[in-house]
This record gives structure tokens, sequence and C-alpha cells, in this order.
């Protein structure tokens, strides 16, 4: 595996990448051939579209080295036998540990911190990834991890919401699972972007003074 199909298979199962944006990113052209070059690359080693953000929730590190298997063992549905053999490391310290407390407004307060810490360092491979601040026309390089749709508490309320289970009004919190789908959560489309701080601050202001000022100012995000 050379380093170009190692680069396409990372943006295709870790940042969830069509073939179409992985052309455009790696500077293919499918005006030169039939289909997007990409593609070929994924059908070399029997991924398919349904593979596609498979790894999201791993670490780049981590995504990489289970890539590097895929030709030792090059079957249709390998992806799913590699996700099977490596847990994500990255939560690998929530396994089998629960807490307990009182609802999930409680749990989010407690762990606001690890929530935090564990997005900002999960997204550093992304941000690397777009470059510079998506929106218009800006070209500046640090960047911020900017929730879109529902926040970070909300996001891990929901997620924690899932995975309760009640014990005479406490709650036992299954800690590993919440995580997990928390992190999962965020595969979703546009649930984040990231913007320069000034951007960041003033997609913040838009969103409190109404939802038309807010929808007029994201119409500039490129995505």
């Amino acid at each position: 595996m050379n380093h170009n199909e190692l680069t396409v298979i990372l943006y295709f199962l870790k940042a969830g990448y069509s073939t179409r944006k992985l052309d455009k990113k790696l500077g293919f052209s499918s005006a030169k051939s039939k289909g997007w070059k990409s593609w070929e690359i994924l059908k070399k080693y029997n991924l398919t579209n349904d593979d596609k953000g498979k790894l999201f929730i791993y670490t780049e590190q981590q995504s990489k080295k289970i890539i590097k298997e895929i030709p030792k063992l090059n079957n249709p549905g390998i992806i799913d036998i590699l996700i099977t053999a490596n847990r994500p490391k990255n939560i690998e310290k929530y396994k089998d540990s629960f807490l307990l407390t009182d609802s999930e407004i409680s749990l989010e307060r407690i762990l606001s911190g690890e929530t935090r810490n564990i997005i900002r360092n999960f997204f550093l491979p992304q941000k690397r990834i777009i470059g510079k601040c998506q929106y218009k026309n800006c070209n500046q390089t640090k960047l911020d991890t900017c929730h879109y749709k529902n926040s970070r508490p909300e996001i891990f309320k929901l997620s924690a919401n899932k995975f309760k289970k009640d014990l005479n009004g406490l709650y036992m919190f299954d800690l590993y699972k919440i995580f997990k789908d928390f992190l999962y959560s965020h595969s979703k489309n546009k649930s984040i972007c990231f913007l320069c701080k000034e951007h960041h601050n003033e997609l913040g202001k838009k969103e409190k003074e109404s939802k038309s000022s807010f929808n007029l100012y994201i119409k500039n995000i490129e995505w």
C-alpha cells in the first residue's frame, strides 16, 4: 500500500469523505479518466460505500495501523473484522466504568472537562485535513472545533440518556457506551465545523440574535 492509497483510505474510513471529495482533495481529475480515481483504490482493497466513516471514532494513529492490516487479509468485509479485533484506544479507559448520579445533567457537569478534552484531541486530524477556516474567503489556519446543530453538552446528554439504568431514583451510567455514542454522534452531517476564533465568536453571536440572522450567517460556511 503506497502513500496515496493510505491517504485515500484514511480519509474515506475516518473522515467519511466521498470519492468525489477525495479526488478533489488529492488533486485527482475525473475528467482525465472514467469515474473517480479514488474509487479504484477503494475497490482494490474491497472497500464499499457502506464502509465510509467506519473508523470515525478511532484516532488517526490507530486508524492507520488498522488500514495497513487490510492488504494482509484482503477480502470483502475485512474492515468489520479489523474493527471487531481492535477496540478504539481513545475511549478504552472508560471500559467497565460506571457513574452513579441523579440525572444526565449532573453527569454532564461532572464530566464536562472530559468531554471538552476528548473532542479537542479527537478532531485534531480533521483540522489538519480541513486546513483553514471554513468561513467563505477566510484563510486563517488556527481553528476552533465548533458545534453546529447541537452543543457539546446537549449531544453528551442525549448519549447519556441511552445508556442509563434506574436504581431507585439514581441512575447508573455506562461511561464506555456513552462516550462511544457521543463521538459517533459527531459523524452526522454538519454536526461540527472548523472556524477561526473570530468567526467562531460571530457564529455564537448570530445564534443568540435570531434564527434568521444565524441562518444567513451559516450560508457562508463552506462544507
